[in-house]
């Protein structure tokens, strides 16, 4: 089976560059024979790179970021996801549905999987990806606008789609509930952390040396978005430093500084630092590049993840932390209680006392951690299970 791999609008944000990584990894793991796979690359008009470095620079500048790793910008993830592809067949095509029809017809596709915009009448049978239903849940963190373009751009990915693959069983349920879609025809991936090889080739006390970070710390690693939860971490984490054991203690905290909806929200999450006496002991370090990310993450004591809403089960950092073998102390809210591996503790979701509790927990009772071959081989296991659960799917749909 011929399957095209659309990378439009998933180089536009780094969590989309992870997901292609998971699929891509899980249908390796699988016998290569079921699945043949290309990758169809969008190419940006010159106008349109420069206006997006634009609007990227101005957000920055709004929200008082500076310095950082370009990797948030549409040329890095595009280079870093054809690092990723390595010699895979690969067709450059416009940015655009037709770009991608013409990619299928080129690669003589059976299915496009997955895609995010619809692809019309023409091409193969196309697997629409929906993220979430994260404006319906919490309203007040969009405009009136953005709920009515996101309804109506899921709406019209569902009336294209001969199949939706999400993330959770919670959107799945989302996406017969909102859209109608048959749950027959959803692919629910199930959680499967993983670690790669190449992971634990950068050593943690290099990348704590490169960002001035000594001792022991608490790692954060979401994109700096309201509804990511920072000021409960930070919150927690002013608790924690004034018990006498955790007082040597300092926060990492890693991702996007521009929030889209309210660009002057990584400022105020610096000055609520301020305000807690944490911010010379609380590092904000922006987007940095994932290999450096990934070793501040096996060389952290505890990850949190305060998230409010997530469309898959702990969001990225938790897949990631679960494949490191790292604690995790996690939200409750019902996505997040689909995480069914790792050394886990979920805390009352924006209770900064009890999200303290748990990792004072954690740090006192610390477990010996996996060795990388047994988290090499966890993962691998994860992935195969994952890619046999796509090529039964797709199997499936090609049949019927």
């Amino acid at each position: 089976m011929r399957v095209l791999l659309p990378l439009h609008g998933f180089v536009r944000w780094n969590g989309g560059l992870d997901l292609i990584r998971l699929l891509v990894s899980a249908l390796d793991s699988v016998a290569v024979r079921e699945i043949q796979l290309s990758f169809a690359v969008p190419v940006d008009s010159t106008p349109s790179r420069l206006l997006h470095t634009g609007f990227r620079r101005f957000r920055q500048f709004v929200a008082r970021s500076t310095g950082g790793s370009p990797a948030g910008g549409r040329d890095a993830l595009v280079q870093a996801a054809l690092r990723m592809i390595g010699d895979r067949p690969v067709v450059r095509c416009a940015d655009s549905s037709k770009g991608v029809v013409v990619a299928a017809r080129v690669t003589r596709s059976d299915f496009v999987f997955p895609s995010m915009i619809p692809l019309g009448r023409d091409g193969p049978p196309r697997i629409a990806y929906l993220f979430d239903f994260q404006h319906r849940y919490l309203p007040h963190l969009f405009s009136a606008r953005t709920r009515y373009n996101r309804d109506r751009r899921f709406k019209a990915l569902a009336a294209d789609a001969t199949g939706i693959v999400v993330n959770s069983r919670a959107v799945a349920d989302d996406v017969v509930r909102f859209l109608g879609f048959p749950s027959s025809r959803i692919l629910a991936m199930p959680f499967s952390p993983y670690a790669l090889p190449r992971w634990f080739d950068t050593r943690p006390e290099d990348a704590r040396r490169k960002y001035g970070i000594s001792g022991r710390y608490l790692l954060v690693c979401n994109h700096f978005w309201k509804h990511k939860d920072h000021a409960t971490a930070l919150r927690a984490f002013a608790r924690l430093r004034e018990r006498t054991p955790f007082s040597d203690l300092q926060l990492v905290m890693t991702g996007d500084p521009i929030d889209h909806r309210d660009p002057r929200h990584y400022a105020r999450l610096q000055e609520l630092a301020r305000s807690l006496a944490v911010f010379d002991c609380a590092h904000f370090l922006g987007l940095i590049p994932k290999d450096d990310q990934l070793a501040l993450m096996r060389g952290c004591e505890v990850l949190l993840q305060p998230t409010l809403f997530e469309g898959g089960p702990g969001g990225g950092s938790v897949y990631e932390a679960v494949g490191l073998g790292i604690p995790a102390v996690v939200s409750d809210i019902p996505i997040n209680l689909e995480i069914d591996q790792g050394e886990i503790c979920f805390f009352r979701t924006g209770d900064a006392e009890h999200l303290a509790e748990c990792v004072a927990e954690l740090l006192l009772s610390p477990r010996p951690r996996p060795t990388r071959e047994e988290l090499l081989a966890k993962g691998d296991a994860n992935l195969q299970r994952l890619g046999n659960v796509i090529c039964r799917y797709l199997t499936g749909l090609h049949a019927g």
